[in-house]
């Protein structure tokens, strides 16, 4: 799920891989942690700077870093994160009444 149609700025979004480089402190303070829960504040597309090849990235409200030597906050690549409620099923569904079973005693 790395195309820019699977998401949408203001979707939540789950962390599912907080491994990074040590070389990623280079350009970020701040790193999301695996089982977060996040909101994209903006995506785009750069260049993967471990990789070197283009890649999906989100900007995330919760996480704000400063510009990189690039001139521009970096981007965490889309395939750290699911959207959160595919990650969370049990979200969706609506709580169940509890059924209590009173047994009379006679007392």
């Amino acid at each position: 799920m790395n195309s820019a149609a699977h998401w949408s700025v203001g979707q939540k979004v789950t962390c599912i891989n907080d491994t990074f480089p040590s070389a990623v402190l280079d350009w970020c303070e701040y790193l999301p942690q695996a089982g977060g829960v996040y909101t994209i504040r903006a995506m785009q597309i750069s260049s993967d700077r471990i990789f070197g090849q283009a890649a999906l990235g989100f900007l995330l409200e919760e996480i704000v870093n400063p510009p990189s030597s690039l001139g521009k906050e970096a981007g965490f690549v889309a395939e750290r994160f699911t959207p959160w409620l595919e990650k969370c099923p049990e979200s969706r569904r609506q709580p169940q009444p509890r059924i209590l079973h009173y047994e009379n005693t006679g007392v």
